[in-house]
């Protein structure tokens, strides 16, 4: 009986897909990959840029940083804009703060806020968003 319990935890893990990633990889030079990261890294920005709904961020940003290094994909930003509504939508209300020294005030200040940078992020790594990528980006290669 032991081994047929260990043989099947052993089935179990072993059939657990994960997401690995051994180190940052952003596939320059990879035209399949450069159009999925781009998508992708779109969708994070137009995510962000909805969840905080101020364009004075994207213009301190814009002082240091070229965004993507490709070609932007106007095609595109119609869906990357709905996907990126969907998600602000959509974003985890924030947790009650449980802390015994916070005053009324302080407490509903804290729930005036949101998890907008890591909802966005953690979409922008999720296996939907890639999915959604790969999809547009065949779809993209179909019409070119």
């Amino acid at each position: 009986m032991k081994n047929i319990f260990f043989f099947v935890i052993i089935c179990f893990m072993c059939s657990c897909d994960t997401y690995k990633r051994n180190k940052f990889e952003y596939h320059f030079g990879k035209k399949d990959n450069e159009w999925i990261n781009m998508y992708k890294t779109e969708v994070f920005f137009s995510c962000i840029n909805k969840g905080y709904n101020e364009k004075s961020i994207f213009d301190l940003i814009e002082k240091k940083d070229l965004f993507v290094p490709y070609e932007p994909i106007y095609t595109e930003y119609n869906n990357i804009d709905t996907l990126a509504d969907k998600v602000i939508k959509n974003i985890t209300k924030p947790i009650y703060p449980h802390c015994d020294d916070c005053t009324e005030k302080e407490k509903n200040e804290i729930l005036k806020k949101n998890y907008i940078c890591a909802t966005c992020l953690n979409y922008y790594a999720s296996k939907e968003l890639d999915s959604i990528a790969k999809k547009a980006y065949k779809k993209y290669l179909k019409t070119k």
